[in-house]
């Protein structure tokens, strides 16, 4: 698989996730894939499944811009950096991500996500006193001298 074809294959993959296609989605995964996420990690088709079902249940109106360096593809790997809007539970959220892709042969075989949670968590927080007080407290322990 050239480096074009893992591009087409990745922009393929994030168009099934906009549908909330989660059976198209699974297609592009071997049999024996490992999808890396925030969440945990989702071993296998059945539990990528369900992770996928998971997520098309949990965000709505998701769409993936490219960011930043976008798509670059080496050998059989490739890192995609994006930022996503989706609407969760009601609030509408952008996140900054790098995805990482490992091909075998012309499937995704492992796929690593990185996301900044505690972003998510602040803009989902919104509306929500008592989490957004929380959610705020540990930013500013994380960055305490850093603004000074």
């Amino acid at each position: 698989m050239d480096e074009k074809e893992m591009e087409n294959t990745i922009r393929s993959f994030i168009e099934s996730l906009e549908k909330k296609d989660v059976e198209k989605a699974l297609s592009f995964f071997t049999d024996d894939a490992t999808w890396f996420t925030t969440q945990g990690t989702f071993k296998g088709k059945e539990q990528i499944r369900k992770y996928g079902q998971w997520l098309a249940g949990s965000l709505s109106d998701i769409k993936f811009n490219d960011e930043g360096i976008g798509i670059i593809a080496k050998g059989n790997k490739a890192v995609y950096q994006t930022n996503y809007e989706a609407n969760f539970k009601g609030i509408r959220i952008k996140v900054a991500n790098v995805c990482t892709y490992e091909f075998s042969q012309d499937k995704i075989k492992n796929h690593w996500i990185m996301v900044d949670k505690l972003s998510i968590a602040k803009q989902g927080s919104k509306g929500h006193p008592v989490a957004s007080r929380i959610v705020n407290s540990v930013i500013a322990r994380t960055e305490a001298g850093l603004h000074q």
